[in-house]
């Protein structure tokens, strides 16, 4: 699989497990075995699958006897002089993880986005009501507020969308789920209130929500 298809399976396998992600080797394992398998059988081939089960399962049956798994991974240095903002013509784009805050009914939403695209590139709050969301955009200066449709927080929506009014020019409102029944309503009101906001369908995958997450990343 492509990065941007294994990101994609992954963050699947998670929203399909209903619960935090996985912490120890053990959950690990045994979450490779349940939702990530069956998420991995939907985009390759059964026997191609079999194969790549049978490697997790021997890293982990490894790693829990021995000291766990060693990853290398390599990155660019970049340069330490220089700051980790940088303004372009079209976005802000960060060299730190990009700060998101999540407005959403599910707990662990924040938790599957950082599980995915790890604590180097994005940084994921949760806030729950639209004073909450107030206070951690002055203590996050987030470049987006992601609105979970799939799941709404109960708030009214003009109290909602006059918080995103009050949102500085650099952070951008995204809506999840656009094509649900909230995400409708919502979006009618923002437009009536003259609001901007990306509208992502939950039909079309989590993709374009990650790529426009790393849209910016600069690390």
């Amino acid at each position: 699989m492509s990065p941007t298809v294994a990101t994609a399976v992954l963050y699947e396998a998670l929203e399909q497990s209903k619960s935090a992600p996985p912490q120890s080797l053990e959950e690990m394992r045994a979450f490779a075995k349940g939702p990530l398998d069956s998420a991995v059988r939907r985009k390759i081939r059964s026997e191609d699958a079999e194969e790549l089960a049978g490697h997790l399962d021997m890293m982990f049956s490894r790693a829990i006897e021995g000291d766990g798994i060693a990853v290398d991974v390599d990155f660019e240095d970049g340069d330490p002089e220089s700051s980790d903002v940088t303004a372009t013509a079209q976005m802000t784009v960060v060299k730190r993880p990009v700060p998101v805050l999540v407005l959403s009914g599910q707990p662990d939403f924040p938790e599957r986005l950082v599980a995915c695209l790890g604590l180097d590139r994005v940084h994921a709050v949760a806030v729950h009501d639209p004073g909450g969301l107030t206070r951690a955009t002055f203590a996050e200066q987030p470049l987006f507020v992601l609105i979970d449709a799939s799941g709404p927080v109960p708030i009214d929506e003009l109290v909602l969308v006059g918080a995103l009014l009050r949102l500085p020019d650099s952070t951008t409102p995204v809506l999840w789920a656009s094509e649900s029944r909230a995400g409708q309503d919502l979006i009618r009101r923002a437009e009536r209130e003259g609001v901007p906001m990306v509208s992502l369908a939950r039909s079309e995958g989590i993709e374009p929500l990650l790529d426009l997450v790393l849209s910016r990343f600069a690390g």
